[in-house]
């Protein structure tokens, strides 16, 4: 079988590994242990490698089949071009294929076998486009060499709603074209059920478990189909076709109802209006019926389920979610086609098109003016380091910084390296920044010769009051707004407020270039080639700058995502009682690279907890600075930052996740802290 590791493989498996004969799956993730040794696992990619299929029939039951991803033109990718790479090995092979019925669009029900298709764009259309698949098939097709390919078929669906359906019809029409009528079968299920998978039932089910609203859409019904019926057809001798698989509707808001009644809670059920795009589909599978016996109840089966889900304990992210997702790009194929150039000609290190470019768009997009110079550098600590020497200098014998505590270890690292004692501060207890009022204290009662801020977490410092304070003491600011690209002060891009700016570019931050990169924004007058040339080694090259440039165009866009995954984490936290998000600051945008909260209870249990279901979490920042060498003399007393070491718990945040995986992780959440 192609495909073992999903919700619909996994069960396909398990169903096989009981019955005669070898089982093996072909997958990049392994399929579920058991079968007495009997299912064979070959880790593959098929858009890249080309995989012997063993004798035997062939169930392809891989794909994405999440119809609102990140990135529609990966649909295509993983259900049309995967196939197109299949296609030739499965010539004169007894063949099933997990389809779907959004293939009829918005076609008139009730929705039959030989019901055409209504969709955006004519299946002569999708045809042409599998032309073009099959030929860009004959070579591996990673996503930066597919992109074009695929994301001419998702743009045939301008408003994205019917992306699935056109991979999906691509998959069967790439199919039909090298396999016997008479050994296809193309199974169309309606929406599965079943318990381990993060669907509608299982978000009614835990909502209702929280003590939350059910949400259902307004007057819709559904077809939907137990996961045991969508196996017992993949294994079933049918004998080559398409069937229709689940004929049971049931309105969603008698769904709700039912959930809420097994159960044993009063569930409360919340109507929304849905839209014109919101397709039901009523779902004829008489022939199915006809050939392997009718289904069972929908309402049994929904109740057995749902009496699963509450039963459930398993991961809901397998593999687990990490709590760092460095970005895609967005363009894969010209990012790949402009690296290669870069390598290809030797034009690779900084001053070339790239890096100059993404010079100049980074100081257009921070509002850099004549009176300042913007630099990309190889790192973030290059970054800081430059934007200290430019302001600072390095350290005269006995010169004192202020830092706050609560930051990564490398803003402290350069500090000492530049031969700075350092003078912990304490951060407000609302945004986690350094605590301008404390900054004053400090500089009053034991002096200082520069002031280092971070943007915590992708928060700005309170530049204004800050400002204000080192100049009446007459030291410079230098700000460490290393995960500060894309946030905003005072309704100003961050990059301008203090005297000097560090960003970094690295694989956490909202852009990346590549992996390593930053930027540092220093007064116009500043020769850091001049004597020790402070340049030299510390400057971006063109690989990683067109990797930035990527992203960077598309930075207000990977904000945004990151606020849609914020609010979904605010408004559970609300509920959570006792948990403290990090404050953005009012009149400003918060960049979002991490979304952390104190949970003051058990920080420690609530980590372990989510690890077990698939949620991987981080404690913001630990150890802080002032307890590690770095401090100078006896650590100083920071109530505020010591009470974030043993409370701040990151969770997952990347503008890669949509906004179910950030409902996934509520889930998480919730059943970790319910316990």
């Amino acid at each position: 079988m192609i495909g073992g590791g999903g919700f619909v493989g996994c069960a396909l498996v398990e169903r096989l590994a009981g019955g005669p004969g070898q089982v093996t799956v072909i997958d990049r993730v392994p399929p579920p242990a058991g079968g007495d040794g009997r299912v064979h696992w070959i880790q593959a990619d098929v858009l890249v490698e080309d995989v012997e299929i063993p004798a035997g029939r062939v169930h392809l039951v891989a794909g994405a089949s999440m119809p609102r991803p990140r990135r529609p033109w990966t649909l295509v990718l993983d259900n049309a071009m995967a196939t197109a790479r299949l296609a030739p090995s499965l010539a004169g092979r007894d063949v099933v294929v997990l389809s779907s019925i959004e293939v009829y669009g918005t076609a008139p029900a009730p929705l039959r076998e030989g019901s055409s298709p209504e969709l955006p764009v004519p299946v002569a259309e999708i045809a042409s486009w599998c032309d073009r698949a099959r030929h860009d098939a004959r070579r591996p097709c990673p996503p930066w060499r597919a992109y074009p390919s695929c994301t001419d078929l998702a743009r045939l669906d301008p408003g994205g709603r019917w992306v699935y359906a056109l991979s999906k019809l691509a998959q069967e029409l790439l199919l039909q074209q090298v396999v016997d009528e008479a050994r296809l079968t193309i199974l169309r299920p309606a929406n599965i059920l079943g318990a381990g998978q993060v669907r509608v039932l299982t978000r009614l089910a835990h909502a209702a478990l929280v003590g939350r609203p059910m949400r259902v859409s307004r007057g819709t019904a559904r077809t939907f189909v137990g996961i045991d019926r969508v196996v017992d057809a993949i294994v079933a001798p049918l004998g080559g076709g398409v069937f229709n698989v689940g004929g049971q509707q049931m309105a969603l808001d008698d769904l709700a109802r039912t959930v809420a009644d097994e159960l044993g809670v009063d569930g409360r059920v919340e109507l929304f209006d849905a839209g014109p795009a919101d397709s039901c589909g009523v779902v004829d599978d008489s022939r199915l019926s006809a050939a392997i016996g009718p289904d069972r109840p929908l309402e049994v089966q929904v109740r057995e389920i749902v009496g699963a889900i509450a039963r459930d304990r398993s991961p809901l992210f397998a593999p687990p979610l990490p709590v760092v997702i460095p970005p895609r790009p967005e363009r894969p194929d010209l990012v790949a086609d402009r690296q290669q150039a870069a390598l290809w000609t030797g034009v690779v290190k900084h001053g070339g098109p790239w890096s100059l470019r993404l010079e100049d768009e980074l100081s257009e997009r921070l509002k850099v003016d004549a009176s300042r110079r913007l630099v990309v550098t190889a790192s973030g600590t290059a970054a800081l380091r430059l934007a200290i020497l430019a302001t600072a200098g390095p350290a005269r014998p006995g010169a004192t910084a202020l830092l706050p505590s609560y930051t990564f270890v490398a803003s402290g690292e350069v500090l000492r390296q530049l031969g700075y004692a350092i003078r912990f501060v304490d951060v407000h207890p609302d945004d986690w920044t350094i605590d301008p009022a404390e900054v004053d204290a400090v500089l009053a009662r034991e002096g200082g010769d520069l002031v280092v801020c971070v943007d915590a977490l992708g928060n700005p410092a309170d530049y204004a009051s800050l400002r204000k304070v080192c100049e009446r003491h007459g030291v410079p600011l230098v700000a460490d707004s290393a995960p500060s690209l894309g946030a905003e002060y005072d309704g100003m891009p961050v990059g301008t407020q203090a005297d000097a700016h560090a960003f970094s570019m690295s694989f956490a931050k909202v852009v990346s270039s590549g992996g390593a990169g930053g930027a540092v924004v220093v007064p116009a007058h500043t020769d850091l080639e001049d004597g020790p040339n402070w340049l030299r080694s510390s400057l971006l090259h063109e690989v990683h700058a067109v990797a930035a440039l990527d992203q960077i165009a598309v930075l207000d866009d990977l904000v945004a995502r990151r606020e849609e995954i914020a609010a979904v984490y605010s408004a559970a936290a609300a509920r959570w009682g006792g948990v403290i998000p990090q404050r953005a600051r009012s009149k400003g945008r918060h960049a979002l690279v991490h979304w952390v909260a104190r949970f003051p209870a058990d920080r420690a249990a609530v980590a372990d907890g989510l690890e077990r279901l698939g949620v991987r979490t981080k404690a913001y920042y630990a150890p802080v600075l002032h307890r590690t060498g770095l401090a100078t003399g006896a650590p100083p007393r920071l109530p505020v930052t010591d009470r974030l070491a043993a409370e701040a718990l990151a969770l997952p945040m990347s503008s890669e996740m949509t906004r179910e995986d950030a409902e996934r992780v509520v889930m998480a959440v919730d059943r970790v802290l319910r316990r």
